[in-house]
This record gives C-alpha cells, sequence and structure tokens, in this order.
C-alpha cells in the first residue's frame, strides 16, 4: 500500500479519536505555515515526527495509520499507546486512561482463543489468583474486563524489562545482582505462597526489573491454588505438564497439580543458574529432552562456566535445584536467609545448611548411633555435598580430645616415678633392720 498524503494521513488520526481534535487541528496548521513556500507536497514523514514530539500520537499509532487503518485503539476506558509484548495466550498493550490519564499494561485474550474454554477459564483465573494479591515485588491486577467479546485485564503498568530481555542484551549478571534480583523474587513469591498459591512458571521472562532496580513477579496464569484442587485447570482439563520446560520442576514436569511451593523454589534455582551463566541449565535438547534432562541429570557445573563464581553462590544454587524437593532449602524464608548472608557476609549461618547428608544403609547408620552415645538424631535439612560449615569447630572438638588436660599430665609423671622409690625405700628400710639384728646378735 502506497504511503498516504499528509491530509489523508491527518484525516485517519482525526477519524481514530486518539488525538484531541483542537490540539491536532492546531499541529497540522502550523506545520503546513512551516512549509508554505515549498512546491514540494507536504512530507508526511516530517509530519509524523512533529506529531509524536508534540505527544498527539505514538509511533505503533502511526504504523496503523500509514496502512490506512483508525479503528481499534480504544479498549473501554483506556486509549491503546504500543505493543509491550506477547505470550502464549495473550498480548500485552501499553494503555492510557481516558479520564484520569494513568497509564496501565492492559492484556488482551485473542478473540481467536475465546472459543477455547480452557484458554478463557485460564485467562480469568490468572485475574482472580492475581487481583488477590498486593505486594510491591508483585505486578499488580486492577480489573478484568469484557467489552464486545474481547476479553482483558487490566494492570499496573511497571516501566522496566524482564530477566531474560536484560541478560540477552547485557550478558550474564554480577554475582551480586544475581543474588540481589532472586532475593526479591523470594519476597513476592514469599506473598503468594502465604496465600496458598504455587506460580508454577517463575522464570526469567516473568521477572520484571523496574527503573528503580526493583523485582516484580509477573503472569500468573498457571498459578495452583492449594486450597481447593477444583480451581486448578490442571485437574479441570487433564493437563499434566504446565510451566516452561527450561525452568521446570520433576516434579510438576510428572503432574502439575500434585505440586506445592517447592516446586517454584526449583524454577527459582534455575532461573539463578540462567542469571549467572546466561542460559537455562539444560540449554539443549527437544522439549521433551530438557523435561526428562530435569529429572535425571545435573547440569554443567557453576564453575566450569564461570571460574570467579563464589562457593557459597553455588551451594545456593545448587541446593535450589536438588531433584527432591526434600533436599531443597524449604522456604522462600530459607533462601532469602542464605542469599542475605552471602551478600552481606559472605557466609550461611548455622540455620541454613547447605549440605546433604551421605546416604547411608540402615545397618552402617544403626552401628554409627551405638557410637554417639544415643545422642537424639538432628531433624532433616536440605543441604550440599560440597562444603563443610563447621570445620573449625569440628576440629577444635577433635583437638580439644586429642590433647590431655594438665591434671591428666601430672598424674602421669607422678605414676612413672612411683614404682622406683616405693621400691627404693623398702630396700633401705630392710638394710636397716639388717643392721640392727646384727649388732644384737654380737
Amino acid at each position: 500500500m502506497s504511503q498516504p498524503s499528509a491530509n489523508s494521513f491527518i484525516k485517519l488520526v482525526e477519524k481514530s479519536g486518539v488525538a484531541d481534535p483542537d490540539q491536532l487541528k492546531a499541529a497540522f496548521a502550523a506545520f503546513k505555515s512551516q512549509h508554505a513556500d515549498s512546491d514540494e507536497p507536504l512530507d508526511v514523514d516530517l509530519l509524523v515526527e512533529k506529531l509524536v514530539e508534540a505527544d498527539l500520537i505514538t509511533q505503533w499509532q502511526t504504523k496503523k495509520f500509514l496502512k490506512g487503518k483508525y479503528k481499534g485503539f480504544f479498549l473501554g476506558k483506556f486509549k491503546l499507546l504500543g505493543h509491550l509484548g506477547s505470550g502464549g495466550m495473550s498480548s500485552v498493550y501499553l494503555a492510557r486512561h481516558k479520564i484520569s490519564n494513568q497509564l496501565r499494561a492492559i492484556k488482551v485474550l485473542p478473540r481467536k482463543k475465546v472459543a477455547d474454554k480452557s484458554y478463557l477459564d485460564r485467562f480469568y483465573l490468572e485475574a482472580r489468583v492475581a487481583a488477590s494479591l498486593n505486594h510491591p515485588n508483585v505486578v499488580r491486577i486492577y480489573d478484568i474486563c469484557e467489552q464486545d467479546g474481547v476479553h482483558y485485564m487490566v494492570m499496573e503498568y511497571v516501566k522496566g524489562e524482564d530477566l531474560l530481555e536484560l541478560v540477552k542484551r547485557t550478558g550474564p549478571a554480577k554475582f551480586a545482582d544475581a543474588a540481589r534480583y532472586i532475593a526479591q523474587a523470594c519476597e513476592g513469591l514469599k506473598h503468594a505462597h502465604q496465600r496458598d498459591l504455587v506460580h508454577r512458571d517463575i522464570k526469567p521472562a516473568n521477572l520484571l526489573l523496574t527503573e528503580s532496580e526493583d523485582v516484580k513477579i509477573l503472569d500468573l496464569g498457571l498459578a495452583l491454588v492449594n486450597q481447593d484442587d477444583s480451581a486448578s485447570l490442571t485437574v479441570l482439563y487433564n493437563e499434566k505438564v504446565m510451566g516452561t520446560a527450561d525452568y521446570l520442576s520433576p516434579e510438576q514436569a510428572v503432574d502439575s497439580h500434585d505440586v506445592d511451593f517447592r516446586s517454584d523454589l526449583y524454577s527459582l534455582g534455575c532461573t539463578l543458574y540462567f542469571l549467572i551463566v546466561g542460559h537455562p541449565p539444560f540449554p539443549e535438547g527437544t522439549l521433551a529432552q530438557r523435561i526428562a534432562k530435569h529429572q535425571t541429570q545435573s547440569p554443567t557445573p557453576l564453575a566450569e562456566l564461570r571460574a570467579d563464581i563464589p562457593q557459597m553462590l553455588i551451594n545456593i544454587c545448587n541446593t535450589l535445584m536438588q531433584k527432591n524437593a526434600k533436599d531443597r532449602l524449604q522456604s522462600c524464608d530459607d533462601v532469602q536467609t542464605a542469599l542475605e548472608h552471602f551478600l552481606e557476609e559472605g557466609g550461611i549461618p548455622d540455620s541454613v545448611t547447605l549440605l546433604k547428608p551421605k546416604e547411608k544403609d540402615d545397618q552402617t547408620e544403626s552401628v554409627e548411633n551405638e557410637k554417639s552415645d544415643q545422642k537424639p538424631a538432628a531433624s532433616h535439612k536440605p543441604s550440599l555435598d560440597a562444603v563443610e560449615l563447621d570445620v573449625d569447630r569440628s576440629s577444635k572438638k577433635a583437638s580439644s580430645r586429642r590433647q590431655p588436660s594438665k591434671s591428666h599430665r601430672t598424674l602421669d609423671v607422678k605414676s612413672k616415678w612411683f614404682l622406683p622409690a616405693f621400691v627404693g625405700s623398702m630396700i633401705l628400710v630392710l638394710a636397716v633392720v639388717l643392721g640392727i639384728v646384727i649388732y644384737l646378735t654380737q
């Protein structure tokens, strides 16, 4: 399609209703007066530039106008300004409220998917679940609406960049930054977990970094409401595998509705891995192969991909990605505690154990229990093979057991000379007695 003339372009903008009529006329009149002496037709590109600078239209709207389109710029009380992105089941637009002028993000379900009850119900489930959350680290949902068959939700607009795009643009994150991002995500995730919500799709693309360096969790479309399994779409539609393969926990791959909060922590560990090295734990293979690797294989060690990585950060990441949920850190509080101590002190407190106990058979364990003077067994905590946290303390105790006390050393010295002294004194007594006997018999 050929480019419209300047007059045709202005008429399209007028028909669309996106610009104030009086301001549009004034801007166009000023533009024509500046180029009145020119014999050439008015330059449409230059006109567009002036209108965008005057904040009368946007670049996204301009592309529509240049294609001869002037409809579809309004949705309910909102004027659409631009396209922010598309996901698996929706598109997100930047919009401005017609009365308050506040910016909002509008998530729209495509018309072709409305006929699919699964998609439509999932869309409304996300809105209801997310609307129940109110936390600085979770993107707010303000409303859910339908107009002329178009279903959409009104969300908080956050100016920023998701962590997937950030790493693609700038490369792997600094270690401290990666730890801070995950710790902030834990804050929002903890808020959801406290309300019995399991996100089930934690990944870099669903963590938005704002201009003020705050992380906000996006997209609760796969959230599982643990309080009522009937609210789970995985049960309703018998969809067993839901989520993103590169960050999917082993148990979620088996059955998506039979998971708890620790599944989100596994995905959080995979996200930390991505931030550190720039790709997910298992970047190669088909969808099915990557899912299988999460269940059966360990990813390439972080130290092989970034030689300068602190051991403590490796331990935290590896602990989160344990195959068995029992071996992971068990809550967002645990993860935050570990990350905060990594950031502040470079260590982990005794209350957070990152050591995985070695597997023992029943016979060996019973023998060791007998040797431990019947001490009560410590409660199980998730851990890793790589590091002993109390080496110094243990070595001091062992050293104290090896070194005898001063009183013991004194006793040992006395006992060494006791027998010779005793024998000598007895010989001396016998000699005296013998001398007396001899003297008396003379």
